[in-house]
């Protein structure tokens, strides 16, 4: 098995997927169908069960896409729980501290490097030799939100088995008393990139449009968030509307 998010990002090149919130399992085959190389399963802010989540990850694999999911919390448990359905990789929201981010790089790898319980799920069924693998398959993602982590970018990025920074600019917006693309907002997401540079880690951050994804490469951020599914069908929905004069 090869993670094409980790190759593409080892070979200096960058990663363009997106987000999933509709809870549909057919939206997630039609994102993944369209050529995103890899979608994430929001289940912090859509109202997921863990069967439908099993049911996303097959759904975006069976169109040859690579399923992740963002957690809902920092819990072990919930890791391992997301794992075992079959996530390729983990993106955790909040992270402020390389404490934090130590405890979740051990949460998402087998022992003898992390801590993360052996047990029978539908990953298994991904490879023969999964446990002997899934170390260097699964990605763990910390994703920064506040001024505490930005601080704290390069260290967070310089803990072992932390593969990716990734950004929440909407939160850290709110948690700074500031708008979007505030001079001062705008300030703290390239002090993360740079950051996650100096640590030799790659920096991900969400956009809404093609332009936007532009200027974010052009910047030097390689892990892009290209929207979600739900934004996505209420923005061609207003425009076909809006074409049509209804």
């Amino acid at each position: 098995m090869q993670n094409r998010i980790r190759t593409a990002l080892e070979a200096g090149e960058a990663s363009v997927g997106s987000w999933l919130n509709l809870g549909s399992t057919l939206a997630a085959e039609v994102m993944a169908a369209a050529g995103f190389p890899w979608l994430a399963v929001d289940t912090e802010h859509t109202a997921y069960d863990m069967e439908s989540v099993a049911n996303m990850f097959r759904a975006i694999e069976a169109r040859g896409a690579v399923p992740l999911a963002r957690a809902w919390d920092h819990d072990p448990v919930t890791a391992a729980r997301l794992l075992d359905a079959g996530a390729w990789g983990l993106i955790f929201p909040h992270v402020s501290t390389p404490e934090q981010a130590q405890q979740l790089a051990s949460s998402v790898r087998y022992p003898p490097v992390g801590s993360r319980s052996v047990g029978t799920g539908r990953c298994v069924t991904l490879a023969d030799d999964y446990r002997q693998t899934a170390n260097e398959l699964i990605l763990c993602i910390p994703q920064i939100e506040d001024l505490e982590g930005i601080d704290n970018a390069e260290a967070i990025c310089n803990v072992p088995g932390i593969d990716i920074g990734f950004l929440g600019p909407n939160d850290l917006a709110m948690s700074m008393g500031v708008e979007m693309g505030a001079p001062e907002h705008e300030a703290a997401l390239q002090r993360f990139r740079e950051g996650c540079e100096r640590a030799g880690k790659p920096s991900g951050i969400p956009t809404k449009d093609a332009a936007s994804t532009r200027q974010r490469l052009d910047e030097g951020f390689r892990f892009i968030d290209l929207n979600n599914d739900l934004r996505l069908l209420d923005l061609m929905a207003r425009q076909t509307l809006s074409a049509v004069g209804a």
